[in-house]
């Protein structure tokens, strides 16, 4: 049977998808038919979220969209992009996952994805902490739209969480930033985040939680993100994201009852570890969907 869908193009990589923000949007997969369907379906994850990096190019995004198009051919795929302007304000990011929280809300209603599944049905998939960002906010907006927690899943960590750091922040804004841009922008991007560093350092009693400490926190929060298992891909090379922040995330998982994986990669660069060893990097994503159908029987609480 043939797609509805629009196929990608060189000029425009995510027409696949249909957009519901400038922010949000969603592929939804062809029935297929006959007996390969059926295995397909069965599994596959019904929803996976892909919450992709700051200021990430579709270009990119689509070369994982398109793998996962072709190892889970049945799975719905929401998209959900982070921007920095976003980084500035928490109230702009908690719009920005509106419509992201809705569609998942909507699947849940019209029984695309169980009230009360048996086993988990969606697997996240979070790249750096704009990814972390997104998908933080999307557990807080779902549980005050619903008055439930976001439906039970596993998740694959690409580079995140991690915490605030003024270099290895100023590095991550100015990614992609070249020439006479740079000159200008360098300078006062370094006053900016000098002024962050000290709002929630020496003043962090007047500026609360800061986002970076909110994310490990509600990532790590069984009764928001109730995951059957997760596994974080990171490098200690990584300029932007610090390794042992991450380390430290996963150890207070495992101390939470999260079943965690942790696999590092040497050398390879920021959410650049699938470009690195592409093989190594698309098993760990299906053993870590695979594992969690596994463990489903040991569920999270809230789960029936």
């Amino acid at each position: 049977m043939a797609s509805k869908q629009p196929a990608a193009t060189r000029a425009k990589p995510l027409a696949m998808m249909t957009r519901l923000s400038p922010l949000v949007s969603y592929y939804k997969a062809p029935k297929l038919t006959g007996s390969a369907g059926s295995g397909a379906a069965t599994s596959a994850p019904k929803l996976i979220l892909f919450a992709s990096w700051m200021d990430a190019q579709d270009v990119h995004i689509a070369k994982y969209i398109t793998y996962y198009q072709t190892i889970y051919p049945t799975s719905t795929i929401l998209l959900v992009k982070f921007t920095g302007k976003l980084a500035w304000s928490p109230a702009t990011q908690n719009r920005a996952v509106q419509p992201a929280a809705s569609y998942v809300r909507s699947q849940v209603d019209s029984g695309a994805l169980s009230a009360a599944p048996r086993a988990p049905e969606v697997l996240v998939h979070i790249f750096s902490n704009g990814g972390a960002t997104s998908v933080r906010n999307i557990y807080e907006v779902y549980r005050r739209k619903t008055g439930r927690a976001f439906p039970p899943h596993a998740a694959v960590y690409d580079s995140c969480p991690g915490l605030w750091s003024a270099v290895r922040g100023y590095h991550a804004f100015m990614v992609g930033v070249r020439g006479p841009t740079r000159l200008l922008l360098g300078p006062l991007l370094a006053l900016l985040i000098a002024a962050v560093s000290i709002w929630y350092g020496p003043l962090g009693f007047l500026a609360g939680e800061d986002m970076f400490k909110r994310n490990q926190r509600i990532h790590n929060d069984r009764t928001l993100a109730r995951q059957t298992n997760r596994s974080y891909v990171y490098s200690k090379e990584d300029a932007i994201m610090d390794w042992r922040h991450i380390e430290e995330h996963a150890r207070d998982a495992a101390a939470k009852g999260i079943p965690v994986r942790r696999e590092i990669y040497q050398g390879s660069a920021h959410v650049a570890h699938m470009r690195t060893d592409d093989g190594r990097y698309w098993k760990i994503v299906t053993d870590t969907w695979e594992e969690s159908i596994k463990r489903s029987g040991t569920l999270l609480p809230g789960f029936t």
